[in-house]
């Protein structure tokens, strides 16, 4: 009896000392709330020569309480930054590069703010690697699928803080992009055809 008690209380000693499991699928950060973004309306494709951002006409981010029994007060989160992390799904390795911009807009605790027109790749990145290889210049096919568009996910997280200094963070919110080129419509008589 002694044996088994002794084992009981030893491996409950153990179990005390090991790290917990949590079950905040929303991080472990001290934060009462967190942001939580969706897209609507997302482009089905974008063309890397049209010399414009990737932008989505509206994002909605929620301001999400942890504990629904708590005070509301001071956990407005001002929105500083987001970061767009590339991740190819079609077979290829070689991603754009992850980009941060600026937030600027505050999203009320319990509520949630519309995102117009928020930028999601800069005009200059659909030039740099890997969707440079698209242009007709560059062979117009992916090096690595040898596909004449190249397949990415986004990989969003808004960070901000709380009117009362605490920093937050969202859960990654994703989307598929399909990248492509289509010139600007001008043909090229082939030569010696009149």
């Amino acid at each position: 009896m002694k044996k088994h008690t002794l084992s009981l209380v030893f491996g409950a000693i153990l179990l005390a000392l090991l790290p917990g499991c949590s079950t905040n699928t929303q991080g472990d950060d001290a934060s009462p709330v967190f942001l939580q973004g969706s897209f609507t309306l997302l482009p089905l494709q974008k063309n890397v020569a049209d010399n414009t951002p990737l932008q989505f006409s509206s994002t909605t981010l929620k301001n999400v309480l942890k504990a629904p029994s708590t005070s509301i007060q001071f956990l407005d989160v001002q929105v500083d930054s987001y970061t767009v992390t590339w991740q190819r799904i079609d077979g290829g390795k070689t991603a754009s590069p992850t980009q941060i911009f600026g937030g600027e807009v505050s999203v009320p605790a319990g509520g949630s703010s519309t995102l117009n027109n928020y930028p999601y790749m800069s005009a200059d990145s659909l030039i740099r690697p890997p969707l440079d290889q698209l242009f007709p210049y560059n062979g117009g096919i992916d090096h690595e699928t040898g596909r004449a568009e190249i397949r990415q996910a986004g990989v969003v997280i808004w960070q901000g803080h709380t009117l009362s200094g605490q920093p937050v963070s969202s859960v990654p919110a994703t989307f598929d992009m399909i990248f492509i080129y289509q010139g600007t419509g001008i043909r090229v008589q082939p030569a010696g055809v009149r």
